[in-house]
């Protein structure tokens, strides 16, 4: 009588476990399922931009664009020649 005993106290612990093992993978496959793994950042920088432009940026940035003499004086334009053997 006491094996019987012992063998029904094993099955209660091992449908127990199963149970216990069964809701612990459940949980982690449903939260690495909803989980996001994109970092906050890269979610704002993914954000939809506004597509109207602004004429008043675009007039301030005229407006501010300049260059010295020297600087103009400094830049080099490439020759046809130069720019065809880079390709």
């Amino acid at each position: 009588m006491k094996d019987f005993r012992l063998g029904k106290n094993a099955l209660f612990f091992s449908i127990l476990t199963l149970i216990t093992v069964l809701t612990w993978i459940g949980v982690e496959v449903y939260l690495t399922a909803t989980k996001t793994t994109i970092p906050k950042v890269t979610q704002e920088q993914m954000a939809p931009l506004d597509p109207r432009i602004k004429e008043e940026v675009i007039e301030n940035l005229k407006a501010n664009f300049w260059l010295s003499e020297e600087e103009i004086s400094n830049f080099n334009f490439p020759s046809s020649t130069e720019s065809a053997q880079e390709r």
